[in-house]
């Protein structure tokens, strides 16, 4: 009989690999160089046949997730680069600043508003609107990072448009407004743990000099502000109602394909609203040595999760047993891990909530279910939003160039925060007999 069980030597591999990634991170080794590394430690770790490796990165290379996720952000960089090279993200928040007269609103206001929408890496695109609405004030990049990354973030517990809510949903057999109603006040409390560990103590006192004097497009009023923004508006907008003609056009294209057209559309107004003002060329914009290196990180990101996914870890962390209270820790234990793994929501989601309720089912625990599945989800979600494999974290760090270890030090009380609300809403919902 073996001393150690399939899960338990698993979560030791990890463990390994992750203090490998973290001791690397620590040392500066460049981050897409870390991932790279941390893949190898684990194939060894698992003894991935050394004949699937060459494969690996060209099956990574081909997969329509990567290509996908690459054009996206692609985009979203191209977006960004036009709107900063021709000063339009510092005229929407000037235009904003008539409007909310409240800077810690303002410096919140695009990473939530950005958040409504499901694209992978999306904390880019409101990294140079918060820049611009920062203007003035006295806040260290780091801090910028926290705010962009965090509450871009908040609406992941309780958004119907997120794919990986809409697999949870899926998964359970429940309709995602039912589910909403019991998710909901995590948004609540994601919100306000942001605003007392990253807002509460933000000097907002702007010194004079600092103020952008005498503001014509300040001055404009409402329609200059809607015409600034106006790219910003056929992206969001603009994902609903391409979705909504591809839908009654019969046309089957990927779930993301709604999102890459209006952002395409947004690319081309915010272009020509720009004509005459770029600072740098098109090509400068595009092809920037920043935006390759992001790329090239994303590409590490995906070949990471596809030797996870060859090399069967997760499913050997799913063999436990034992009584109850070890079946409710792998409710955390194995989201928690997955999320790590993964940095997506629909990561981890699909990776281990058809084992977790199999498990339900085998162990005759299904009245359990909801407040078990919401633990796991804020388990998943702690996850996936404290590993370096989180493309957000990793262009938001990119952006206001702060290392990853600096800034997780700041996120680790936040988290653990998150952590314990989330299972005592988990708890309430299992005391008062949550159902459905």
């Amino acid at each position: 009989m073996p001393v150690f069980s399939d899960a338990t030597l698993a979560f030791g591999k990890l463990i390994i690999t992750f203090i490998c990634i973290l001791v690397m991170l620590r040392l500066h080794v460049a981050l897409w160089k870390t991932i790279v590394a941390g893949g190898i430690v684990i194939a060894l770790l698992t003894g991935l046949p050394l004949a699937q490796w060459p494969a690996l990165p060209l099956q990574t290379l081909a997969s329509s997730g990567l290509i996908i996720m690459e054009v996206m952000l692609f985009g979203i960089l191209l977006l960004s680069g036009i709107q900063e090279a021709t000063g339009q993200s510092r005229r929407l928040v000037d235009g904003l600043e008539r409007y909310l007269h409240w800077p810690r609103i303002r410096l919140i206001v695009f990473p939530a508003l950005v958040g409504l929408l499901p694209m992978p890496g999306g904390a880019l695109f409101s990294c140079p609107m918060l820049d611009a609405a920062a203007h003035g004030l006295n806040i260290s990049p780091q801090r910028k990072t926290l705010i962009n990354y965090w509450f871009r973030h908040i609406w992941e517990l309780a958004w119907p448009l997120y794919p990986g809510y809409i697999l949870v949903s899926s998964l359970l057999g429940l309709p995602l407004l039912a589910l909403l109603k019991y998710t909901a006040p995590l948004v609540l409390f994601s919100f306000l743990t942001g605003w007392f560990f990253y807002m509460r103590d933000i000097d907002v006192t702007t010194p004079k000099a600092a103020q952008p004097a005498e503001a014509a497009e300040k001055r404009a009023g409402l329609g200059h502000l809607l015409y600034e923004s106006l790219p910003l508006i056929i992206t969001i907008g603009g994902a609903a109602v391409f979705g909504f003609i591809f839908e009654i056009s019969g046309l089957q294209l990927p779930s993301q394909a709604s999102f890459m057209a209006s952002l395409t559309l947004a690319i081309i107004v915010a272009a020509w609203q720009g004509r005459g003002k770029f600072k740098k060329s098109f090509r400068q914009i595009a092809l920037s040595k920043s935006s390759l290196n992001l790329l090239l990180l994303v590409y590490t990101i995906y070949l990471f999760k596809d030797v996870i996914g060859a090399s069967g870890i997760v499913g050997d962390m799913s063999h436990i047993s034992g009584n109850r209270l070890l079946i409710c820790s792998l409710f955390v234990l194995l989201p928690l891990v997955c999320g790590m793994l993964t940095g997506i929501m629909v990561g981890y989601v699909g990776a281990c909530f058809p084992i977790l309720i199999g498990i339900l089912a085998e162990t005759g625990m299904q009245a359990e279910t909801l407040p078990l599945i919401v633990l796991a989800v804020i388990s998943g979600n702690v996850g996936q939003l404290i590993t370096p494999l989180h493309v957000c974290i990793v262009v938001s760090c990119q952006y206001y160039k702060v290392r990853f270890m600096e800034l997780w030090r700041s996120l680790l009380p936040a988290l653990a925060v998150q952590m314990c609300y989330g299972a005592l809403w988990a708890f309430f919902l299992y005391a008062v007999g949550a159902h459905f």
